[in-house]
């Protein structure tokens, strides 16, 4: 892939992880037990931030690494990852 293919992938994949965090956002409430509903919809909320935060972290780092890395040079660390994964199995 290209840079261009792969910043208009990245972008798709946002767009769908900005949508798919709304249509949670606007869902239906699950219902829970009356006992620990204030726990898990606290902890729940946080912790979707939280994991919403990170994939913005990551998509970051990686737009970042594919400017600063030649395109050889990622090939090449791509392959000798996928050939040691192979070995260690």
């Amino acid at each position: 892939m290209r840079n261009e293919e792969i910043k208009a992938e990245l972008a798709a994949l946002r767009a769908e992880v900005v949508a798919l965090a709304e249509a949670r956002e606007q869902g239906p409430e699950p219902v829970a037990e009356p006992d620990s509903s204030a726990v898990e919809d606290g902890g729940s909320e946080t912790e979707d931030e939280g994991l919403m935060g990170q994939v913005h972290e990551l998509v970051e780092l990686l737009e970042n690494e594919l400017r600063e890395t030649p395109m050889v040079s990622g090939l090449v660390i791509f392959s000798l990852g996928i050939l040691v994964g192979r070995f260690l199995r």
